[in-house]
């Protein structure tokens, strides 16, 4: 997707953040120095109502991206691209999805194809209150009856409220990746460095720090072809990088 909303009205995706107004804001130094780093986040959204839900899982293999979103006061059209292998069961899922209608085809070729529907009223929207928590969608895909979404927001507490809000929706929240971007082109997570966060990520899905442990630090080192030693290194200063820049006491 090219940094356009899913789902929702224009006047919904547009209202500012945290009831800001349409102005220029007067920012204080302290205000420029929290916009150095913003919050990037990788998530899974999903709900029976969110929009395309039931055609993406029921369409293996297919992907959507949204393209386009335009609200005519009476109706919010959207303009989406499907790509996959299933597309003339895509098709017919297309017209049994609840979450849409006047699905029209706008062009097609054998693997992907473009089409421009119709919401429906009942559907649920991922987009609006997304927005008007402090974030923007980077990209955005649907597949297997689930929204996977790339987004930033301008903070953590911008990022709890979106999730409070799915909370209150019943939107099921999966954070799959969460960093702050700060311009350092090796700056993973916290601040990490790449091979710390490949080693944190990798002991924690292999269940390292599971009790009991689902694997050894030794395991771990030969999944990643490096030492015990170098394995130890980087979970013990990965460690210590996170909890420094959870609590604060990180040096800048």
């Amino acid at each position: 997707m090219h940094n356009t909303g899913d789902q929702g009205s224009a006047t919904e995706a547009g209202q500012p953040a945290d009831g800001a107004g349409c102005g220029p804001a007067n920012r204080s130094e302290t205000d420029e120095a929290t916009r150095e780093k913003s919050l990037g986040v990788e998530l899974c959204l999903g709900h029976p109502d969110l929009v395309l839900t039931d055609a993406t899982e029921r369409s293996p293999g297919v992907t959507v991206r949204p393209e386009q979103m335009v609200d005519d006061g009476a109706t919010t059209f959207l303009v989406v691209t499907a790509a996959g292998e299933t597309l003339d069961r895509f098709e017919t899922e297309l017209e049994r999805d609840g979450t849409v209608c006047d699905a029209v085809a706008l062009d097609w070729t054998e693997t992907e194809r473009v089409y421009r529907i119709a919401l429906a009223d009942s559907a649920v929207r991922g987009t609006p209150p997304l927005v008007r928590a402090g974030g923007r969608v980077l990209d955005m895909e649907g597949a297997g009856g689930q929204w996977h979404v790339h987004a930033q927001f301008r903070s953590r507490s911008a990022l709890s409220q979106f999730r409070t809000e799915c909370a209150e929706r019943d939107v099921s929240f999966r954070l799959d990746r969460l960093y702050w971007t700060s311009g350092e082109a090796n700056a993973g997570a916290c601040g990490l460095t790449a091979d710390q966060q490949v080693a944190l990520e990798t002991a924690h899905r292999e269940g390292y720090f599971d009790v009991p442990r689902g694997i050894s630090q030794a395991e771990l080192a030969d999944e990643l072809d490096i030492s015990p030693s170098a394995m130890s290194q980087r979970i013990r200063r990965g460690m210590d990088q996170v909890i420094g820049s959870e609590l604060g006491l990180s040096e800048e």
